[in-house]
């Protein structure tokens, strides 16, 4: 074992050769447990060094130790769910806690989730890609399951994080107008999606706000072809100088299409996306975008989880905002900042 990690009730239970629950009965001092079992434990905690965090000593008896997250439907690489993922991972593992992770295999979002609560597989659930009247919400909160949403739920009972999309783009339409623009453009994702329904929002109230006419809206896929072939109808009589997208890569296909018509992404039209996937800055001219502050999101939604298995208060809605990147896309030379223009920050609701 990593000197350099602290060691968790995993270890404990693997070098004394029994469950994470056996372990959690002996630090409580559950009667029931065998002798020479509990002097295993014992001699493995020694051992190892281990200290039982504050939520392990909490949590009832009976526990799994194990929190579950189901992988997203799309699985191509995604540089920010890998950010994520690891925040959960970190912040679970100092409470105590492993992360389990499932595949959606099924149309029914909600059939994975039955199948782990049949088998005993987890004590909570960390929930993504958030639906409008999500299924998966009302079956958890039915059957009095601990969960944690990242995205936004209608319920004030529900715990969720998110990070504020209107007001990330508001910051990018507030940037272009202030480098000279004002015939703007949106591209957004299809009706029905509440991520890219709030950046739209972002996108209308921002340009009502500035006195400036939408010069048009255009909603695709996130896929950098439909980014790509949306161009033509962006620019068909309208002309807009800046085109704000949805998503880096939908704003990825912008910049291609821009080019296919002659016409240079930055120079001459500028484009800003959202997410900063690592090829924003590596594509010339380098893409502004908006950072997720996804370390954060993952810390908060964990959090939140453990509040509700140790019976703590917490708040239960928290918006965090993204962070400006400014690059050559919208400014049309070498000189931008590829700093954060405003400060990451959370607000409780």
């Amino acid at each position: 074992m990593s000197t350099h990690r602290r060691p968790t009730i995993r270890d404990v239970a693997e070098l004394a050769g029994v469950s994470m629950a056996t372990v959690s009965n002996v630090v409580h001092g559950h009667a029931h447990v065998r002798e020479g079992t509990r002097q295993r434990v014992f001699d493995a905690i020694e051992k190892l060094g281990y200290r039982a965090s504050r939520a392990a000593k909490s949590l009832p008896a009976g526990r799994t130790f194990m929190l579950a997250y189901c992988l997203p439907g799309d699985t191509a690489p995604n540089s920010a769910l890998d950010v994520f993922l690891h925040q959960v991972v970190s912040t679970a593992s100092d409470a105590d806690l492993e992360l389990l992770l499932f595949a959606q295999k099924r149309a029914d979002r909600v059939q994975p989730y039955a199948e782990l609560l049949r088998g005993g597989g987890a004590d909570g659930f960390v929930l993504s890609e958030i639906e409008y009247e999500d299924k998966r919400v009302a079956y958890l909160k039915e059957r009095n399951i601990p969960f944690a949403c990242f995205g936004r739920v209608d319920d004030p009972a529900v715990h969720w994080v998110d990070v504020d999309g209107a007001s990330g783009i508001r910051a990018a339409v507030e940037h272009v107008y202030l480098q000279g623009h004002q015939r703007l453009a949106f591209v957004g994702w299809p009706n029905g999606s509440p991520t890219g329904d709030d950046r739209l929002l972002g996108f209308t109230e921002e340009t009502e706000s500035l006195g400036l006419e939408p010069q048009s809206v255009v909603r695709v896929i996130n896929d950098f072809d439909a980014g790509r072939k949306a161009v033509p109808n962006l620019m068909d009589g309208s002309d807009p100088t800046a085109i704000v997208c949805v998503s880096d890569t939908v704003a990825l296909g912008v910049m291609a299409g821009l080019r296919d018509i002659g016409a240079a992404p930055g120079a001459d039209v500028a484009v800003t996306g959202f997410d900063d996937i690592p090829a924003a800055s590596l594509t010339a001219p380098g893409l502004t975008s908006l950072r997720q502050p996804m370390d954060q999101v993952g810390a908060l939604l964990v959090q939140r989880l453990v509040a509700q298995l140790i019976g703590q208060s917490a708040p239960n809605s928290i918006l965090v905002q993204p962070d400006l990147i400014v690059r050559e896309s919208t400014t049309g030379n070498g000189a931008a900042s590829a700093e954060p223009e405003p400060h990451t920050r959370e607000r409780n609701l």
